[in-house]
């Protein structure tokens, strides 16, 4: 199979923002309120993206970058003046518009091939200096005001791309944006999610709009047999059963959920982790009980996709694609700095909220494509996978060579020696672990 390595950064980069009107819509949201003299919004977007393989984000050292890439003199001043909220509402446009790119398939073995679209959920967070805890409120405590800001991201695993961005705080728990994912999930869609999402009612929407969920299932909630109606104790029917479960029950005391419920064992080794865990997570207001610590020997999981289109094993393969969207996070946060780009002086909610929405940015319309296009030659080539975590670090480091060269060659190449995954033969990688499903 013959792979074009030709492909121009700075036009991709020059395409979105041309094709998306962005110079257009930043005049609309007051981004820009007259012809700009020395430098652009998408001068200021992309030099930050510049300052990621500097590591320091001050405003001069930011207007320092615009002049390098507008061949001009800019103050830090003049930056200041520019980051305003306007600019904000640009960024979002440009998020939002990011998501109707196309790449190709990415990933669509045959676990997947039933379903539309195939939406991974989950949020990461980032800590922030204590003058922002009136925005972004932390975890309470005794020791005074922390700041935490939460991104929460839903990510189309077919297509290879984020598919949707929410910035808030910590304290905005998963359950109550649970809902929020009802706006963009579609027929014969599926959702996967943690445990953090797990709203009954949610569930229930999500099978009328004829869409599919996947998640494992809450501990305590009540169960009760399809039929009959009578409460289930998991308990008893791991005895009766001695062994993996797979049936069709209702979920909720009042909602009664109908939905697929089904119970693997997990490995000794695996459940003596979990024990363990839950000891050290023990405190005198919790402990747990002799049930609690059986249930960990097995994994639960509940969905509306029945067994003629998933059998058990299907069902426990499909969920571990959740680990991808939580490696990309890694990426994010260590490897594209993000963690670190957000300085504790001279801070302000619009710069938060900047660093945040414009990084993101840069991974749906840099990361993410170039990182889908070189695993692929490399794929072709070498039969091997490309890390995301390694290729965040490796554009981070040289962004600014990155944007500015002509061709894929160099990346490629120096691709196929510091950015694969290494060969373990004890274990796998995520990306060969969703792979190793049978494609067609």
């Amino acid at each position: 199979m013959q792979v074009n390595h030709t492909y121009n950064l700075d036009r991709k980069i020059s395409y979105f923002f041309t094709s998306y009107k962005a110079k257009f819509i930043a005049k609309k949201v007051g981004a820009t309120l007259r012809k700009p003299r020395k430098f652009s919004c998408i001068d200021i977007i992309i030099s930050f993206w510049k300052l990621q393989s500097i590591g320091e984000f001050s405003y001069d050292k930011w207007a320092e970058q615009i002049g390098i890439l507008r061949n001009t003199t800019i103050s830090g001043q003049a930056l200041w003046k520019r980051i305003r909220p306007e600019i904000i509402d640009l960024l979002k446009v440009l998020v939002n518009k990011s998501f109707k790119q196309k790449f190709g398939t990415f990933i669509d073995g045959k676990v997947f091939k039933h379903f539309e679209n195939v939406l991974i959920q989950d949020a990461t967070h980032f800590k922030m200096p204590k003058s922002m805890a009136v925005y972004f409120p932390g975890s309470y405590s005794r020791y005074g005001k922390s700041s935490t800001a939460k991104v929460q991201a839903t990510f189309n695993l077919k297509k290879g791309i984020y598919s949707d961005f929410t910035l808030s705080s910590f304290r905005n728990n998963d359950q109550k944006e649970s809902p929020e994912i009802l706006k963009q999930i579609r027929k014969k869609d599926l959702i996967i999610r943690d445990l953090g999402y797990f709203v009954l009612k949610v569930f229930s929407l999500i099978d009328k709009k004829g869409a599919y969920y996947l998640s494992r299932l809450k501990y305590g909630i009540s169960i009760f047999d399809e039929e009959t109606s009578e409460k289930i104790s998991l308990i008893k029917l791991l005895k009766k059963c001695n062994g993996p479960i797979d049936m069709i029950v209702k979920l909720g005391e009042k909602e009664k959920l109908k939905c697929r419920l089904v119970a693997i064992p997990v490995p000794e080794k695996v459940a003596n982790q979990r024990k363990r865990k839950a000891k050290l997570e023990r405190n005198k207001k919790s402990n747990h009980s002799k049930k609690y610590y059986k249930l960990l020997e097995y994994t639960f999981f509940i969905t509306n996709v029945l067994d003629d289109v998933w059998s058990a094993e299907d069902i426990s393969d499909a969920y571990r694609s959740r680990w991808y969207i939580e490696t990309l996070f890694k990426g994010w946060k260590s490897n594209l700095k993000m963690k670190n780009n957000v300085p504790p002086k001279h801070i302000t909610k619009t710069r938060v909220e900047f660093f945040i929405y414009a990084s993101l940015l840069m991974t749906n319309i840099l990361v993410l494509p170039v990182f889908l296009l070189v695993n692929k030659t490399v794929e072709c080539a070498m039969k091997k996978s490309i890390s995301i975590i390694k290729l965040c670090s490796y554009i981070s480091n040289n962004i600014a060579l990155i944007i500015q060269n002509n061709s894929m060659e160099n990346l490629i190449s120096h691709a196929k020696y510091s950015c694969l995954y290494e060969s373990r033969k004890s274990r796998k990688n995520s990306l060969e672990l969703m792979q190793t499903y049978p494609l067609g």
